[in-house]
C-alpha cells in the first residue's frame, strides 16, 4: 500500500483522500490505527492522522 511508503512522515492533523478500497478501509477504521476516517463521495474516503 502507498500509505506504508509514507505514514512514518505525517504528523498529527495530515489529511488522506483516497479510494475507498476494503484494505485501506479497514486499516483506517481500525480502532487505535491512529486515524479518524470517514466517506467523502461515492467512492472516497477522507482521513486524518490523529496521533
Amino acid at each position: 500500500m502507498t500509505l506504508d511508503l509514507l505514514e512514518d512522515r505525517l504528523k498529527p492533523g495530515a489529511i488522506i483522500v483516497a479510494d475507498d478500497s476494503p484494505d485501506y478501509l479497514s486499516r483506517m477504521r481500525q480502532p487505535g490505527s491512529g486515524y479518524m476516517s470517514t466517506a467523502f463521495a461515492e467512492d472516497v474516503e477522507l482521513s486524518m492522522r490523529i496521533d
